[in-house]
């Protein structure tokens, strides 16, 4: 997608594709409400630094609810385990870190030509 089509989506069109690559609402509606983007570089750069205010709390519930809805995916080679899974309080700052990697990665990847 070119930056210009980004643009001009609906807000309620952007705001679902950008929940592909991280489900907290309150980012969501950080980027779609800045719009619009001189160039995908600037946007990824917003995103980035909206990504910074990610709390514990808001990523663990990403995770736990794509581990709800796709218990047989398999993370880093490995099933994931079908009971209990980590609470808000569990993920490691760490994790946020990689969570904001991949999300950022795959925001990336939607506006490679």
């Amino acid at each position: 997608m070119r930056i210009a089509q980004f643009n001009a989506l609906t807000g309620q069109r952007a705001a679902t594709m950008l929940a592909t690559c991280a489900a907290i609402p309150r980012w969501v509606d950080t980027i779609v409400a800045h719009r619009p983007y001189p160039s995908v570089d600037r946007l990824i750069e917003f995103a980035e630094r909206a990504s910074l205010c990610w709390t514990a709390s808001e990523v663990a519930r990403v995770l736990d609810q794509d581990l709800v809805a796709s218990e047989q995916r398999t993370l880093h080679g490995s099933p994931r385990p079908s009971q209990g899974s980590p609470g808000p309080g569990a993920i490691a700052q760490g994790r946020t870190r990689e969570f904001r990697a991949l999300a950022l990665h795959h925001l990336e990847w939607l506006f490679d030509e």
